[in-house]
């Protein structure tokens, strides 16, 4: 993008849309109750009020957001009646409409893409999509899902003036497939939450998860496209050769989750193997930190957000060789043919074997997660507004009466 002085950029009014960003209550507190969609949401927003002081934001959902972005000094708030009708008028973006020109905003961010088709035509859309599983690989989501998605996917793709992909192999995936061409894609990378970094293990740790024996870790929504069972016959074939590490999945069910551990296959594993799925971010990080190995075997990801967590907290990594994988993982990874569980087996005995490699895969990882920052991401964003709305101001903001 050109330089832009900062009298040719007038302050802007920005609404985002947030009800991609769930929450939940426990033990009293606030989270983000879903993945990487929730997270890209929160830090994204959370950096772009500390990133300018000029902008408007107006965060937009259906209900009443608890979190504390909400109750952030710039935030002004669009609470939108939560009703089953106002929901499915959504998706073809009419709720939306009505605020941006209620509020005469100039831009609207969807950062998980549906439902912005129905906005004035001079309020912009940008929009975040993170991945192409619903166009790509329909069988991993219900089928109404995929079918609602493919559908109202290629609408919002048509509507969005720039659209932001998280990676180049997403990015790739977008202009390869014809969903939109190069000249409306815009690659900004996610960032790393600072608070994934190597910590000091705890003895109160231990005594709350009993975890006394080694562990591999996989983090992620508990879904058919993680692959998760793989991760158990690795498991097995290392205990065949001696090494007797846990299993511990972290995640949430999510569609067609099927507990290994309810298969006859993997009944003598169960000792082995804990599923967790309410871990608390502080407690996250003490997980992988603790880990021996991070493995990531899924088959498809628009970016990967738990490979450069685990990478930022000191913990070596074994990924998936497809889709973003080895672009996000970069030389401070090991990577594997999510359908070879032996090439898993094979890279998890390297790094078990080699403590050479072992403290290669920690330095390069620490080194290589510092280069992915929320702050970064944010201000690459309003970069993204700045251009597409000084190509045509919203005629509203220059009405005398508005």
């Amino acid at each position: 993008m050109g330089s832009m002085t900062e009298s040719s950029i007038r302050s802007l009014r920005i609404g985002i849309v947030t009800d991609s960003l769930y929450e939940r209550v426990a033990d009293g507190e606030v989270r983000i109750a879903n993945g990487g969609v929730g997270v890209y949401i929160y830090q994204l927003v959370r950096h772009l009020f500390a990133a300018n002081e000029d902008q408007e934001y107006f965060l937009i959902r259906f209900g009443r957001g608890l979190l504390d972005i909400y109750q952030h000094p710039r935030a002004r708030n669009i609470f939108l009646p939560a009703t089953k009708i106002d929901r499915a008028r959504a998706l073809l973006g009419g709720p939306y409409a009505s605020a941006a020109r209620e509020h005469n905003l100039d831009l609207v961010h969807f950062p998980n893409l549906l439902g912005g088709e129905s906005l004035p035509s001079w309020v912009k859309q940008v929009s975040t999509l993170q991945d192409l599983t619903p166009l790509l690989f329909p069988s991993f989501h219900p089928r109404h899902r995929a079918l609602a998605d493919r559908i109202l996917t290629r609408r919002a793709l048509r509507r969005s003036d720039r659209i932001i992909l998280p990676s180049r192999a997403t990015a790739r995936d977008m202009v390869e497939g014809r969903f939109a061409p190069a000249s409306r894609c815009v690659r900004i990378p996610h960032g790393v939450n600072p608070i994934f970094r190597p910590i000091s293990t705890t003895a109160d740790f231990t005594a709350r998860y009993q975890t006394d024996r080694p562990f591999i870790l996989s983090v992620g929504v508990l879904e058919p496209r993680k692959n998760h069972l793989i991760l158990l016959d690795v498991l097995r074939e290392l205990h065949r050769q001696g090494h007797y590490l846990e299993l511990i999945i972290i995640g949430r069910p999510g569609w067609r989750w099927t507990n290994p551990l309810t298969i006859q296959k993997y009944q003598d594993l169960r000792p082995w193997v804990r599923i967790l799925a309410d871990v608390p971010d502080s407690d996250l990080v003490e997980f992988y930190n603790r880990a021996e190995l991070f493995v990531y075997p899924s088959f498809y990801e628009g970016f990967g957000l738990p490979i450069l967590e685990a990478m930022a907290c000191g913990t070596p990594v074994i990924a998936s060789n497809t889709s973003s994988m080895p672009e996000v993982g970069g030389p401070a990874a090991l990577f594997a043919d999510p359908r070879n569980s032996q090439e898993f087996v094979t890279q998890a005995l390297r790094i078990l074997q080699s403590k050479d490699l072992r403290q290669h895969l920690i330095d390069a990882g620490i080194r290589h997660a510092r280069q992915f920052t929320w702050q970064a991401a944010a201000e690459a964003t309003l970069a993204v507004y700045q251009s597409v709305c000084k190509t045509s101001p919203n005629p509203a903001r220059h009405d005398p009466q508005s």
